[in-house]
């Protein structure tokens, strides 16, 4: 495993897609992230998609980071649980991890607002 560093162009943020899970190794193999079973991740997936987001490297269908949530609470006492938000070594410090969470903050509002 060998970090490389980044280059500066534009990273695509798009729904993340069951085929991602046979992308995103160089995220998962991190030691700082935490790795579920298959499973898992098809679950929220199924039951939260609006919730589960990828970045994409430029120029290349590999995820470079991605972030997973899902709504909780009863009544009015709804909130955004973050589940997992994770970016590529070398992929991080590029502000990734930050406009993942801003996505999940903004669809929590909009679910919960609703």
């Amino acid at each position: 495993f060998t970090l490389r560093k980044a280059e500066p162009k534009m990273t695509t943020v798009r729904p993340f897609k069951l085929t991602d899970l046979f992308k995103f190794n160089d995220v998962n193999l991190d030691p700082l992230t935490e790795t579920y079973m298959m499973p898992f991740y098809m679950q929220y997936l199924a039951k939260w998609p609006e919730y589960c987001m990828a970045t994409r490297a430029p120029g290349s269908a590999r995820v470079t980071g991605y972030v997973m949530g899902k709504v909780e609470g009863k009544k009015e006492n709804w909130h955004g649980h973050v589940t997992a938000v994770t970016v590529s070594p070398c992929y991080r410090r590029l502000g990734y991890a930050q406009q993942l969470m801003k996505f999940l903050e903004d669809v929590t509002f909009s679910v919960t607002s609703s």
